[in-house]
């Protein structure tokens, strides 16, 4: 039997994504514009911007930028001149976003326990080791 591993992976990570999409739709937002609620609702830092969105889900620049405009359009994000440095918008959630959280939260916090449930740590800890090794983060 041939191995692929690669397209393993590739199959795997598009049945992931069909599956937050899934979830997102009865909240009008689809599994992208859920990962982006999620992580823009964590105080990791005072203010976020699109680079922060691109750099943590290795997503172009072109892609950001229609991303966020649909989530503006939708109510979900405002950007603002950033306090720091008048030559960049920070990205924030509105209140419609923000009811959100919990759900989003709520629903990854599940995806992390059914695998804590079927996998020992060391099984997890090898398959985090093969996820980085693809992304690049050696």
């Amino acid at each position: 039997m041939d191995r692929n591993i690669g397209r393993m992976v590739k199959i795997a990570g598009n049945q992931l994504s069909r599956e937050f999409d899934q979830f997102a739709k009865p909240y009008d937002l689809t599994g992208t514009q859920m990962s982006i609620i999620d992580f823009l609702s964590h105080d990791w830092k005072e203010e976020y911007f699109q680079q922060d969105i691109e750099k943590e889900f290795n997503i172009q620049r072109s892609t950001t930028t229609v991303l966020l405009q649909r989530m503006e359009k939708k109510g979900l994000i405002y950007r603002q001149v950033s306090e720091k440095d008048a030559r960049q918008k920070s990205v924030h959630l509105t209140e419609k976003a923000e009811a959100l959280v919990d759900a989003c939260q709520t629903y990854f916090a599940s995806k992390e326990a059914t695998l804590e449930s079927l996998f020992s740590e060391e099984e997890i800890a090898v398959f985090e080791k093969i996820l980085r090794y693809y992304m690049k983060e050696k």
